[in-house]
């Protein structure tokens, strides 16, 4: 016959409110189901259900060893089911007893009266919400077995809420940087058609200063006469014809990006950021526009 140890008061009182709980007296088959589930679970790590499947094997109607049996598992469940005692305050430091507490997803505890709570060992997340719902704290915590009275305290904090900015009449006005599709396209618009008549400027310019050039280059080096040119005046001649090369690709290049200023200007199609920037060379000289199109 095995040695029964003496129950604990934890025990004593799951047992006298197991016996006023139960109905009908269990029958033999029941009883030996119960005390083999129990072992399962306990494997398992899954105290609190073997310890319910053991209370079914414990009344007067089971078989006397298997009574004794289940007494004695429910014995060594109770001493090794860790136990934690929740401490929930308040940013102020006051307790909070009006606190729900779940474990992993599931409802533990309705209130914090700072009493024991049996739990299963292992790894388990506590969600701490008070009874309005508006302060919610999470904690993850590993439990080992037979970790009795376990101290958690948390500090329940309200969520930072960002209000959301309205208008008068009640709606969420459009981000800033999203503007008028018309008004950016219009800008996009004057953008471009700027840069054309810095183009065609730039193309004058350079078409005066190549007849400068040239005209000194004829007169002064060449003596009207281009076949009898000097060193110089062959330079100046090179020199004037880039000159005008760049004044050619500005008037071009001004043109087309003065058509095209008007094009996006009246048609409002849907344009990106248009960058426009000088480039000159040499020899050469235009702008240079990039953006998506």
């Amino acid at each position: 016959m095995p040695v029964i140890r003496a129950a604990t008061p934890l025990a004593l009182c799951v047992l006298l409110s197991a016996a006023s709980a139960l109905g009908a007296p269990p029958t033999k088959e029941a009883c030996v189901a119960a005390n083999e589930a129990a072992q399962d679970l306990r494997q398992a790590g899954k105290l609190r259900e073997a310890r319910e499947k053991l209370l079914l094997c414990i009344p007067d109607a089971c078989p006397r060893p298997v009574r004794e049996d289940c007494v004695q598992r429910l014995n060594d469940v109770n001493a090794a089911m860790p136990t934690i005692v929740f401490e929930v305050k308040d940013p102020s430091g006051n307790d909070v007893v009006a606190a729900r507490v779940t474990m992993d997803g599931q409802p533990l505890v309705d209130e914090v009266v700072g009493g024991a709570v049996p739990v299963d060992p292992g790894q388990h997340k506590f969600t701490f919400e008070d009874a309005a719902g508006a302060a919610r704290t999470e904690q993850t915590v590993v439990i080992r077995e037979g970790d009795h009275d376990r101290h958690i305290r948390v500090v329940l904090t309200a969520p930072v809420v960002t209000p959301a900015t309205s208008s008068a009449s009640g709606e969420t006005p459009e981000p800033a940087e999203a503007g008028s599709p018309g008004g950016t396209q219009r800008t996009m618009g004057l953008v471009i058609g700027g840069a054309g008549v810095v183009g065609l400027v730039i193309g004058s310019v350079f078409g005066l200063i190549s007849k400068s050039t040239y005209d000194h280059a004829f007169h002064s080096e060449c003596g009207s006469n281009p076949s009898a040119c000097s060193p110089q005046g062959a330079q100046d001649g090179q020199t004037a014809h880039g000159q005008a090369t760049v004044s050619t690709v500005g008037f071009v290049a001004g043109g087309v990006l003065l058509a095209a200023g008007a094009i996006v200007y009246l048609t409002a199609p849907k344009v990106g950021t248009i960058g426009v920037a000088p480039a000159v060379g040499s020899n050469a000289a235009g702008l240079m526009v990039g953006g998506p199109w």
